[in-house]
């Protein structure tokens, strides 16, 4: 029995799952959500109705970098970097994920006609492409959308966070994949890259992300290569040893530890305070401020960091490796800061290795 996907064609998060599928060569075939299928199938198998999903009969997983690991634990072809950078690739995947997702969402619903796009491509997918229906029906899941994406600060307040912080994250990509190797840390996609991917695909299938995307001729040509995954992946055999060199990827890391670190840091922080607020508010590199609602979700993402970086330790003494040392003690030196409370002291005990570093 073969897998089956059920995707979203306006998910980042089903983007980055239906290329790197087709780069492990997990035989699957694809399903497009729509109003019957996300009942009968995704929520009586999953328990939740979003996508993507993996599917084989009763069994079914629907989280991306669940689903990401499934295929990659059975794929010849490589998909993490060698070590020691597969940590920060996991990184990179869980900052896409979770924060250029942010600002990509942000700009399709805070313009109206890419709103109006991705409102209409959600209605004909949810009515099986039957017109009946289907724009007054995609309006109101995108009602429902925009509601949801606010908690996670995707909301008019936090416009010049999300704007500024999408110029910074285009241009640090702009960079790195200007040179060789031709993906972010080699010669052949990684996990990170997928994640990436997801995000700035869907962003490029917007009116406004596509005008914006064409001052950055090298992100445009990397995205055709990523786009080609599933038809022409490069095999095991073709791949070259060279990597990246690592202090290429600080700004990009940068960032990341400029805007999704404090959001995590600050809702952990804000779930320990003597008055717990509905909303935390976290300052930025920037020096701009984002607001966004008390998640327990993103407790459990900072929890998921630092058991990845105590079992990198575990094992080894260098987080990055040498060349890497910078972004470790940068990164080392965010940790240290969560002892400035008896919250973030208790969490650091869980991880021992964190803590003898």
């Amino acid at each position: 029995m073969s897998y089956q996907l059920y995707i979203s064609r306006a998910s980042p998060y089903s983007s980055k799952i239906v290329a790197l599928l087709g780069y492990t060569d997990l035989e699957h075939q694809l399903r497009i959500q729509n109003a019957v299928n996300r009942y009968t199938v995704i929520r009586r198998l999953t328990g939740k109705t979003m996508v993507p999903v993996l599917r084989r009969g009763e069994w079914a997983i629907n989280d991306s970098t669940e689903i990401a690991k499934y295929a990659m634990a059975r794929s010849a072809r490589p998909t993490l970097p060698m070590r020691p950078y597969e940590t920060l690739a996991w990184f990179f995947e869980d900052f896409a994920d979770e924060w250029m997702v942010r600002w990509m969402v942000h700009s399709r619903w805070h313009h109206r006609e890419d709103a109006e796009r991705a409102a209409e491509l959600i209605g004909r997918e949810l009515t099986g492409r039957v017109p009946v229906g289907a724009k007054l029906l995609g309006r109101q899941v995108a009602r429902l959308l925009r509601r949801q994406v606010e908690l996670w600060g995707v909301r008019p307040g936090n416009d010049r966070a999300l704007h500024n912080s999408s110029l910074r994250c285009l241009e640090a990509l702009e960079a790195v994949v200007s040179t060789r190797p031709a993906y972010l840390f080699a010669d052949y996609p990684t996990v990170a890259d997928f994640a990436i991917y997801g995000a700035l695909i869907q962003y490029q299938s917007d009116p406004t992300g596509r005008q914006r995307l064409y001052n950055y001729p090298a992100l445009l040509r990397y995205l055709r290569r990523m786009d080609g995954m599933a038809e022409r992946p490069p095999t095991v055999e073709s791949v070259p040893g060279g990597e990246r060199d690592i202090r290429e990827l600080q700004p990009l890391f940068a960032e990341m530890m400029g805007t999704y670190w404090p959001v995590m840091v600050a809702n952990y922080r804000n779930r320990f305070a003597e008055v717990e607020r509905r909303d935390v508010v976290a300052g930025l590199v920037d020096g701009s401020e984002f607001a966004y609602r008390q998640s327990s979700y993103l407790e459990r993402r900072l929890q998921s960091l630092l058991e990845l970086v105590d079992g990198a330790y575990a094992s080894r003494d260098r987080l990055f490796g040498e060349a890497g040392m910078r972004m470790e003690r940068a990164l080392v030196g965010h940790i240290a800061e969560l002892c400035e409370s008896e919250a973030g002291r208790r969490l650091l005990r869980q991880y021992q290795h964190v803590g003898m570093h």
